[in-house]
Parts: C-alpha cells; structure tokens; sequence
C-alpha cells in the first residue's frame, strides 16, 4: 500500500533530521533591520544559529525584532563576535557569499553547488555574508574555504542581505529534502576527510605569520597582506584536517628552532 504524499513527505524529512543546517554569520552588519530579515529568512529555512561580527550599531538592538516577525528567537539568541574567526570557533566549513574575485585564487562554486557540499560535510558548516553596502573584503573573503556566487541578471546582480540568506538558506533546506541516504553515501564516502575547526586553522596561520615575519619572509610591506591571503587561500584548498595541522605546527617548530635558540 502506498503511503500518502504528506506522509512520505514527513517520513522522509524525519529520515534527513539527523543534518546539521548551516550556521550564519554576518559580517559588519550594519541595519538592524536587515539582521531581522534574515532572522526571519533563516526561520523560513530552518536555520537557527545566527553570529553577528562586529555589528554597526551595536547588539542587541531592538530594531532588529519587528523584521524578524516569527524569527524572534533568533535574534534573542544571536550573539555577537569581534571577528570571524571567533564566531567560526567551532565551525571546519565557511562558504563567502561574494562577488566573484579574481585577484585571489579561491575555490568557487554556485549556490545549489554549496547547499550539496554543506549538506555532505562531517561537520558543522557556515554561510559568511558581508556588510550592506560593500560586501565582505578580501581578509575576511580569504577565510572562507570556498566563495558562492550567483548567476544573477548580469545588468542587476544585487541582493539585499536577507534576499542573499534566504537564496542560499533555501538551496540548503531544498537539496536536504531532496536527499536520499544512497546519495549522501554517494556525495561523501565514510572515509572522507573532516575538516579542523576554524579556531585550529586560525592559530597555525597566525602562528606562521608571525614566523614568516620573524625570518623576514615578506619583504616588501606592501605586498604582504596580499601574500597572507594567499598563503591562506592555498592551506584552506587543501582542506586540513587536525592531524595535518598538527603535523604543520610541528614542521615549522623543525624549521624555526635554530633561529630560536639563537635569539
């Protein structure tokens, strides 16, 4: 006998609640308002863990409420951060919403790409937008392990914030109804790697700079922020795992123990 539609929809969707949504971090927001549309955008979804970095006006902010209409709860439990790798702490997977940026070698994907990689990821994954009026900049575009963009109309390609949560919020929610168990097995085999935690990456890479710095690595001034992006941009490709980590901390302890014992 064949079970009714609603039915299978309610059996396959308790099937699938054993995937983790997407966290969603904002960037240097700068309306309040539009951090409530996207509370409510994310509630649309069924996202809940809403990270707000270094917010305009300030947090909380009650301005934020009205817009978020059945998404309160959001923003009564959002919190606020004083950069991205601190709201990151816990996450092995930043996807950038972002213009597309040839002056930095990142990986690239679509929208319905990333809802794919984010619903097959052992772990807990983010979706990283940028202020209002300018979007993320390149330091904080170099953090995320791929950048999303969207074939919009080329003659207007501009989203408002929540319009941009709720495009990749809803690619996230439609791929993992979509889901089946054969295709998650397909998308990620048992033995695929899991990525280290943002905190992890974070502290080798400042741990490196700081190091390169020492033994004078970047010698012109004004091209070493450009070349700390893009020593960044090529681990995060490699997708670390801890132990990789591990083994870099130790490389660089190898390296840098001479020079040390000198000083």
């Amino acid at each position: 006998m064949t079970a009714p539609p609603d039915q299978k929809r309610r059996h396959k969707v308790s099937v699938l609640s054993g995937f983790l949504p997407p966290i969603v971090i904002l960037a240097r927001p700068q309306m309040a308002e539009n951090i409530g549309a996207t509370a409510r955008a994310m509630m649309n979804c069924g996202l809940s863990d809403l990270r707000l970095v270094a917010p305009r006006d300030g947090w909380p902010n009650p301005a934020a409420v009205p817009m978020a209409a059945g998404g309160a709860m959001i923003i009564e439990k959002a919190k606020q951060y004083v950069d991205i790798a601190a709201a990151a702490h816990d996450v092995s997977l930043i996807a950038a919403a972002s213009a597309r940026r040839r002056d930095i070698p990142m990986r690239e994907t679509d929208p319905r790409a990333a809802a794919g990689e984010i619903l097959a990821h052992q772990g807990k994954a983010a979706l990283l937008f940028g202020p209002e009026a300018s979007g993320l900049d390149n330091n904080e575009v170099v953090q995320a392990d791929v950048l999303i963009t969207a074939s919009l109309n080329p003659e207007y390609p501009s989203l408002n914030l929540a319009q941009a949560v709720l495009l990749l919020a809803w690619e996230w929610r439609a791929a993992m109804l979509e889901a089946s168990a054969d295709t998650v097995s397909a998308i990620t085999p048992p033995s695929a790697k899991v990525q280290a935690p943002i905190a992890e990456r974070e502290f080798l890479y400042q741990r490196l700079e700081n190091e390169l710095d020492s033994g004078g690595f970047f010698l012109s001034k004004e091209m070493a922020p450009v070349v700390k992006r893009n020593i960044r941009a090529m681990f995060n490709r490699a997708s670390l795992s801890s132990q990789e980590i591990s083994t870099l901390h130790g490389v660089i302890q190898a390296l840098t123990r001479r020079r040390h014992s000198e000083d």
